[in-house]
Order: structure tokens, then sequence, then C-alpha cells
């Protein structure tokens, strides 16, 4: 018996389900699993930094300017120290002042420039200087102003210098009195040193200026405000982030510890770091760094597997370009000079982080999770399938009880049958 619908014509009693139908609909399930297993991939992968650090590069530390996720012993060689001087709102010196500076330092010789780029970088950072070079305050005698200059702001410049080699008279009430024009003259020191540089060749005796006053003020770079780039921006664009501070990610394929050679700095050594990148192309980058973590020492003089080396992230300045030799001969290599802000700690480090002592989520408890929330998720559905099955049949049978019986309506249909002849035509017959 058909219903008549205002819908379909269709009747409202259960019917076969087509065999496409239910293909289709096996179809539907498949796929629906495969994107639930596809969601729990995705949900492991998202617990590992290295998916998605190309993109957004790695979180700073948050506490203390320290490095992040480094050991306790590392992170106070590599903390940021602020001097006492620097903690106050730091003043930006002015092109006239960059450009007496300019002028002074072209009456220093290299080897002067040198010492008072390491006595100026030191009393800036507010760090104890036991003994000042004699060349210093012999050299302060010799510098020559400008005679256009005012008398007031040549008396600011003279304190600066006579404060530098130590022979200013007394102090100024302002401890700040003087410090913008040293850190001018300190900027124009540092870019004299930068630009004795040899971009594109191997390591030559000019570039070790520079190369160490990068390396001495590692521990002044910050975390924050720099620029993630990759080996190819800085191979193709070296005019851009040339002396740029910059942050780089990628996994240690080689780790070098090399001795430093004589320099006023005092470093007696350093590690280079052979870094593949970690936007995947096939260029290394060099960074040297003053010291690395033990998860990263053991592995030194050891060819590292791209799979197999730990992931890290650099913040540093970008001295060059090195030449060296590769498997396809003649090759470049951009150079980072900085500190180490995330590496992998060994066993038994203790970290930085206040939270680095909490025990990670296992995959055998995530698993635990997982299974439970499928089979609760299973449970219930089956359990809204018999609900539902259970009331579909309660209505039937409702409907079932308060259907009328069709015999007597049929056996009345079949007594007035017109094949049938009637009574009354048998009375007029």
């Amino acid at each position: 018996m058909r219903i008549p619908s205002q819908f379909d014509d269709d009747n409202l009693y259960r019917k076969k389900i087509p065999r496409g139908e239910s293909v289709r609909t096996f179809r539907k399930l498949i796929r629906l699993t495969l994107g639930l297993a596809l969601v729990v991939v995705v949900m492991l992968q998202a617990a590992k930094p290295a998916v998605y650090r190309p993109f957004f590069g790695h979180l700073p530390a948050k506490s203390g300017g320290a490095a992040a996720n480094l050991p306790s012993a590392l992170a106070k060689r590599t903390q940021v120290s602020m001097p006492e001087n620097a903690k106050a709102k730091q003043t930006h010196y002015s092109p006239e002042d960059r450009q007496i500076a300019n002028q002074l330092i072209l009456q220093l010789s290299r080897k002067e420039q040198v010492s008072w780029t390491v006595t100026l970088s030191r009393s800036l950072r507010g760090l104890k200087i036991e003994k000042l070079p004699d060349s210093i305050a012999t050299t302060a005698q010799k510098l020559k102003f400008d005679p256009d200059m005012g008398p007031a702001e040549r008396a600011v410049w003279e304190y600066a210098i006579q404060d530098l080699a130590g022979t200013a008279p007394a102090p100024k009430a302002d401890s700040q009195y003087g410090r913008v024009q040293q850190n001018a003259l300190l900027a124009a020191l540092d870019e004299a040193a930068e630009n004795r540089v040899i971009d594109g060749s191997v390591w030559r005796s000019d570039d070790f200026d520079s190369f160490y006053r990068s390396l001495d003020a590692a521990s002044q770079l910050p975390n924050l405000g720099t620029a993630t780039v990759g080996a190819l921006p800085l191979l193709q664009q070296p005019d851009v982030f040339l002396n740029q501070t910059v942050t780089i990610h990628g996994t240690v394929a080689l780790v070098e510890k090399i001795k430093a050679t004589e320099n006023p700095y005092g470093i007696k050594d350093y590690w280079q770091l052979w870094v593949k990148p970690a936007e995947g192309a096939d260029r290394p980058i060099v960074a040297v760094v003053p010291d690395v973590p033990r998860s990263i020492s053991e592995q030194m003089g050891t060819q590292i597997a791209a799979v197999d080396g730990a992931q890290v992230s650099v913040v540093g300045k970008f001295l060059k370009r090195l030449a060296y030799k590769s498997g396809a001969g003649a090759d470049l290599a951009p150079v980072v000079i900085g500190r180490i802000t995330y590496a992998p700690f060994a066993e038994g480090e203790q970290t930085t982080t206040p939270n680095a002592g909490a025990p990670p989520v296992s995959t055998s408890k995530f698993w635990l999770i997982a299974s439970i929330s499928c089979i609760a998720g299973v449970g219930l559905a089956m359990l809204l399938m018999w609900r539902t099955s259970v009331l579909a049949k309660q209505s039937r049978q409702l409907r079932a009880a308060y259907r009328q019986d069709p015999e007597e309506f049929l056996k009345g249909l079949g007594d007035q049958s017109p094949n049938r002849p009637s009574a009354t035509g048998q009375d007029h017959s």
C-alpha cells in the first residue's frame, strides 16, 4: 500500500536498500575513518616544533633573557647581561655625533682602533676593566677636534674620551654624561672593523677584528626583534643582511671546536656549527658560538645525518659569506656569529625553564586517551542508533494497533460488487 505525500510518492514502510547506495555509505564511512586517522597524526606532529618552525620560527624564552631550553650551566654563560647604565632608557646618538666619531677614528691606527673597541665595549657594558692600555691615554691627548665645533659640544666629547682613557678630572653628577658620544664612537669603530671584512673569501686576518668583537658581544644579542632567515636570502642578498642581527633555525650537521688565535678579548676557543637550514634548502650555514650544550658537544667531529642532528636556533650577526670546498667544488656558506637560543639538552642536564622538569606526555598515554575517546564515541553512536531503532519500532506498533481491520470492510465491498446480480433484478424477471 502506498501513501501519497507532498514530498515524494514513496511509502512509509521499510524498504530494501539498493546495493549501490550501501556501497556509497560504506565509502563515506571509510573516508570519515581516514579523516579521523589524519587528525590523530596531525595531533601527534603538532607537538614537534620542527614541523612549524620554518613558518613561525622558534618561540623565544620568556624569563630572564636566558637561552631557551638550554642547560643551566650553559645559560649562565650565554645569558644577556645588561649593565647598570643600560637598564635606564638608552639615548641614541645623533648623525652629527656619528660624523664626529668617524673623523676621530680616522686618526687612529688599526691596532689603536681594536684597543679602543675592547675598552669601550666593556666599559659600556658595565664590566670591570682591570688595567687600561697606556696607549689609549697617549692617543687621546693627540686627537684633534674640528675647530668649528662649539665649546659645549667639545667639552662633552673631551670628557667622553677622558673618561674612556681614565684621565677624567672628576665624575659628573649625571652618570649618562658623555655616554651618547661613547656609543657613537663604538659604532664608528665597529663599522670600521666591518668594512675590513672580505666577503666571499676564506678567513683572512682582516676578518678577525669584527669576528672576535661579534663573538665577545654574543651574550648581548636580543631574543626578540630579529628576522628569521634561511641560507638563500643570506647568499643572494648579502647587501641587505650583512652586519645585521638575524635568527636561523636548522639541524646541526657538523660540530667543530676551534682553538682561537691570539685576540684582545681573551677568547680561548669557540664552536663552529655547520647547520642545515630548516626551510629545506640544501645549503649550509656556519654558526659560530662561544659555547654549546652537552647534547651537541658529544657529536663533535662526526658527520651527522640530517635526521639525527639536533634542532637548534641561533641568533647572531651575519658577518660574511665564507668560501669553502664542497662536493660540487668551490661554494659559499653564510657565517652567523652569535649564541644558541634553542637546543635539546642531554639526559641528566637541568634546564633553565621552570616547567622543563615536567615529564612530557608519552606516546602510550596519548594512544590510551585516543582509544578511550574512540570507544566512547563508537559506544555513544551505537546507543543512539539502538534508541532510534526502538522508537521506530514502537511507532510502527502504535500505528498497527489503531489501524482498522479491513476484513469486514472488504466483505461489504464484495457484497456490492457490480458483477453480481442484485435482488431487485431477479424480482423483475
